[in-house]
């Protein structure tokens, strides 16, 4: 038997496969042992910004500051580069009513009090202003247009700052491809309809998808709009394959993101030399809700069409009964057609899941082509069985049950790729 494992529940799940499976690739990381210290990796960020001032040559005491942070969905330590960061900008004698931290929820859930508390702390929560974006207000000011005409509105207390600073992380992306840079604006703190339009137009763009910058309209549109929207500064974390901190950088927030993205590259960049019958893959780091089914982006990239994904699914929750309902009736829809069906509802701008957040229709869109192009056995200990057969899945109760399915439904003896932490992977082909 081979032996390998997976990351599941930020644990080590180790397990073997049959002998008559040929492993092509195991994509195992370099184990980094050293604990990077987040406050000493922020202090020098901010000591040499790329492509941009100091903060000290920036700000003054008469500035409006406005803090945009990600939210829940994303594992950077927010607390600790926030409080570096309002260390520095307390020096400059910025009165605290000045400093708003804007959650960059896109069309994300809002923050209840207790997970902005458990997250930032009380200290920070009393001493500052604290608010969730929400992307269907009604005072949200234009900044821009879309290619397309759409306007674009962003945060009143965004807009009417006099300096913005963006907290995000750099990781592989499915459509804009990495997390960080402008994104903490658009999405982050836009207007529905316009996200919406955004994201139904460049999804399935030729030039869109995980690790692409060079010719990707979708990471284009963003960069710009956060130009438009005068977004100053950024802080973005550089994130490993156990998803924690590895480098940071801050600046501008074009030329200090691609900064971010080349030491990216360098630590989950993975070669695969050919594509497998059969690739087993975990959801980790993701465990909230749609984005679990984020690595399908990397699985799909490495197997060949009609061949077999294995999703080892850590789910914590947020897998409401609207979103299982939408794949169930897609499914009872569309039956054979899922990929002509979803390209038709994203060319016309329609949802999929009526009233449902962005982030829910793009993990939708995105499982449904490719449920089209791969059986896809999923693995949950957090998903029951009638949720994920619901969902489009077949289902397996555990890997051992997944593998024996697998032989059933593509090859007895097939070639496999073995990737233990799905979200934070970018193949190289």
């Amino acid at each position: 038997m081979q032996k390998a494992f997976i990351f599941y529940q930020h644990q080590k799940i180790p397990f073997e496969i049959p002998p008559n499976w040929k492993l092509l690739t195991f994509a195992q990381f370099s184990d980094y042992s050293i604990r990077r210290n987040v406050r000493e990796l922020t202090k020098n960020a901010l000591r040499k910004p790329i492509h941009a001032k100091a903060l000290k040559d920036s700000l003054s005491p008469s500035d409006k500051v406005a803090i945009v942070v990600e939210d829940l969905t994303r594992a950077s330590p927010k607390k600790l580069i926030l409080e570096t960061l309002l260390e520095e900008v307390n020096a400059f004698n910025i009165p605290t009513e000045s400093i708003s931290v804007i959650i960059a929820l896109g069309t994300h859930r809002g923050m209840t009090a207790e997970e902005l508390e458990s997250t930032f702390g009380r200290e920070l929560i009393n001493r500052y202003e604290f608010l969730n974006h929400d992307c269907h207000a009604t005072d949200l000011m234009p900044v821009a247009r879309l290619k397309t005409g759409r306007e674009v509105k962003i945060n009143r207390k965004a807009y009417e700052a006099t300096f913005r600073i963006g907290i995000g992380s750099i990781f592989p992306h499915p459509m804009n491809g990495f997390g960080g840079g402008g994104k903490i604006i658009f999405p982050g703190v836009a207007d529905f309809d316009a996200i919406r339009e955004h994201h139904f137009k460049y999804t399935f763009h030729e030039g869109t998808g995980l690790g692409k910058i060079k010719g990707n309209v979708f990471y284009d549109e963003v960069c710009s709009i956060s130009r438009l929207a005068k977004l100053d500064f950024v802080i973005n974390s550089i994130l490993d394959q156990k998803d924690q901190v590895y480098d940071m950088v801050s600046g501008d927030p074009v030329s200090a993101h691609l900064a971010g993205i080349e030491k990216s590259k360098d630590i989950i960049s993975q070669r695969f030399f050919r594509k497998a019958d059969l690739t087993i893959i975990t959801s980790f780091p993701y465990t909230e809700g749609p984005q679990i089914v984020k690595p399908l982006i990397p699985a799909s990239m490495v197997t060949k069409d009609g061949g077999c994904i294995i999703l080892a699914a850590d789910c914590t929750g947020n897998l409401p009964d609207d979103f299982i309902d939408a794949f169930e009736r897609f499914h009872s829809k569309y039956g054979n057609n899922l990929l002509r069906a979803v390209l038709d509802h994203f060319e016309n701008n329609r949802l999929i899941m009526d009233g449902g957040a962005i982030d829910f229709n793009m993990a939708l869109g995105l499982t449904l082509a490719l449920q089209h192009r791969f059986k896809i056995i999923l693995v949950s200990k957090d998903i029951p069985r009638v949720t994920g057969e619901r969902m489009g899945f077949l289902y397996a109760d555990d890997l051992e049950h997944a593998f024996e399915l697998s032989e059933s439904i593509c090859s007895p003896n097939p070639e496999v790729h073995i990737i233990p932490s799905g979200g934070v992977i970018l193949p190289v082909i």
